[in-house]
Protein backbone atom coordinates (compact mmCIF):
# COMPACT_ATOMS: atom_id res chain seq x y z
CA UNK A 1 0.00 0.00 0.00
CA UNK A 2 1.44 3.00 -0.69
CA UNK A 3 1.23 6.17 1.50
CA UNK A 4 2.70 9.59 2.04
CA UNK A 5 3.55 9.35 5.62
CA UNK A 6 6.79 10.06 5.83
CA UNK A 7 9.37 6.81 5.97
CA UNK A 8 12.89 7.31 6.55
CA UNK A 9 14.28 3.93 6.78
CA UNK A 10 17.40 3.26 4.42
CA UNK A 11 19.83 0.43 3.45
CA UNK A 12 23.14 0.87 3.27
CA UNK A 13 25.29 0.01 0.47
CA UNK A 14 26.34 -3.65 2.38
CA UNK A 15 22.65 -4.20 3.09
CA UNK A 16 21.37 -3.83 -0.38
CA UNK A 17 24.12 -5.89 -2.12
CA UNK A 18 23.47 -8.49 0.54
CA UNK A 19 19.38 -8.32 0.36
CA UNK A 20 19.93 -8.43 -3.98
CA UNK A 21 22.55 -11.66 -3.52
CA UNK A 22 19.81 -13.28 -1.45
CA UNK A 23 16.78 -12.86 -3.58
CA UNK A 24 19.09 -13.74 -6.72
CA UNK A 25 20.49 -16.63 -5.51
CA UNK A 26 16.74 -17.94 -4.55
CA UNK A 27 15.60 -16.85 -8.10
CA UNK A 28 12.67 -14.99 -6.48
CA UNK A 29 11.57 -12.30 -8.44
CA UNK A 30 9.55 -8.63 -7.17
CA UNK A 31 10.79 -9.39 -3.72
CA UNK A 32 11.28 -7.00 -1.04
CA UNK A 33 12.49 -6.30 2.07
CA UNK A 34 9.54 -6.31 5.02
CA UNK A 35 10.62 -4.23 8.17
CA UNK A 36 9.03 -4.56 11.45
CA UNK A 37 9.52 -4.87 15.28
CA UNK A 38 7.74 -7.50 17.94
CA UNK A 39 8.47 -7.92 21.38
CA UNK A 40 11.30 -10.31 22.07
CA UNK A 41 15.22 -10.37 21.92
CA UNK A 42 17.64 -8.85 25.17
CA UNK A 43 16.18 -5.33 25.08
CA UNK A 44 12.37 -6.29 25.20
CA UNK A 45 12.08 -5.57 21.10
CA UNK A 46 13.44 -7.19 18.32
CA UNK A 47 14.28 -6.33 14.73
CA UNK A 48 11.48 -8.45 12.60
CA UNK A 49 13.41 -8.25 8.29
CA UNK A 50 12.51 -10.84 6.20
CA UNK A 51 11.81 -11.48 2.14
CA UNK A 52 8.11 -10.27 0.93
CA UNK A 53 6.83 -10.78 -2.28
CA UNK A 54 3.50 -7.94 -1.81
CA UNK A 55 2.85 -5.68 0.93
CA UNK A 56 -0.25 -6.30 3.70
CA UNK A 57 -2.73 -4.16 4.09
CA UNK A 58 -0.80 -2.70 7.10
CA UNK A 59 2.45 -1.57 5.01
CA UNK A 60 4.22 1.23 3.73
CA UNK A 61 6.18 0.77 0.73
CA UNK A 62 9.38 2.72 -0.19
CA UNK A 63 12.81 1.88 -1.46
CA UNK A 64 16.42 2.35 -0.41
CA UNK A 65 19.15 1.95 -2.52
CA UNK A 66 16.81 0.04 -5.52
CA UNK A 67 15.30 -2.40 -2.93
CA UNK A 68 11.70 -1.85 -1.90
CA UNK A 69 11.07 -1.72 1.75
CA UNK A 70 7.68 -3.10 3.21
CA UNK A 71 7.34 -1.67 6.55
CA UNK A 72 4.92 -1.80 9.31
CA UNK A 73 2.73 0.83 9.60
CA UNK A 74 2.00 0.06 13.32
CA UNK A 75 5.95 -0.34 14.46
CA UNK A 76 6.94 2.40 11.86
CA UNK A 77 7.45 4.83 15.21
CA UNK A 78 9.98 2.47 17.03
CA UNK A 79 12.13 2.39 14.55
CA UNK A 80 11.78 5.15 12.31
CA UNK A 81 14.93 6.84 11.05
CA UNK A 82 16.73 3.29 11.32
CA UNK A 83 19.66 2.43 8.98
CA UNK A 84 19.74 -1.40 7.79
CA UNK A 85 23.66 -2.24 7.44
CA UNK A 86 24.85 -6.03 6.57
CA UNK A 87 27.87 -7.08 8.57
CA UNK A 88 30.72 -9.96 7.55
CA UNK A 89 33.10 -10.15 10.20
CA UNK A 90 35.10 -12.88 12.78
CA UNK A 91 31.40 -13.45 14.93
CA UNK A 92 29.27 -14.10 12.43
CA UNK A 93 27.58 -12.21 9.09
CA UNK A 94 23.52 -10.63 9.00
CA UNK A 95 21.80 -7.49 9.02
CA UNK A 96 21.96 -4.87 11.92
CA UNK A 97 20.07 -2.20 12.91
CA UNK A 98 20.87 1.22 13.66
CA UNK A 99 18.00 3.26 15.60
CA UNK A 100 18.32 6.49 16.74
CA UNK A 101 14.95 5.90 18.63
CA UNK A 102 16.03 3.24 20.78
CA UNK A 103 17.35 4.03 24.67
CA UNK A 104 19.59 1.46 24.69
CA UNK A 105 20.52 -0.74 21.71
CA UNK A 106 21.95 -4.75 21.79
CA UNK A 107 25.61 -5.92 20.82
CA UNK A 108 23.87 -7.56 18.11
CA UNK A 109 21.95 -5.24 16.47
CA UNK A 110 19.04 -7.02 16.45
CA UNK A 111 17.34 -6.03 19.58
CA UNK A 112 16.82 -2.56 21.65
CA UNK A 113 14.90 -1.05 23.99
CA UNK A 114 12.59 1.76 24.32
CA UNK A 115 12.91 2.85 28.01
CA UNK A 116 15.91 4.15 29.84
CA UNK A 117 18.54 1.49 30.96
CA UNK A 118 20.82 -0.21 29.43
CA UNK A 119 20.37 -4.15 27.89
CA UNK A 120 21.21 -6.57 30.42
CA UNK A 121 24.78 -7.64 29.53
CA UNK A 122 25.12 -11.38 28.38
CA UNK A 123 21.94 -12.10 27.52
CA UNK A 124 21.72 -11.51 23.78
CA UNK A 125 21.20 -15.46 21.78
CA UNK A 126 22.13 -13.93 18.22
CA UNK A 127 23.63 -15.27 15.93
CA UNK A 128 25.51 -12.02 14.22
CA UNK A 129 26.55 -11.67 18.08
CA UNK A 130 28.52 -14.86 18.71
CA UNK A 131 25.81 -17.07 20.58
Amino acid sequence: MQDTEQIEISLTQSAATAFKTIVDDREYDNAALKVSVAPGGCGGWEYQLGIARQPTDTDLVTKSRGISLYVDRETLPMFNGAIIDFKDGLMGKGFAVSNPKSKADCACGQSFKMTEGSVDSGSCTSKVAGN
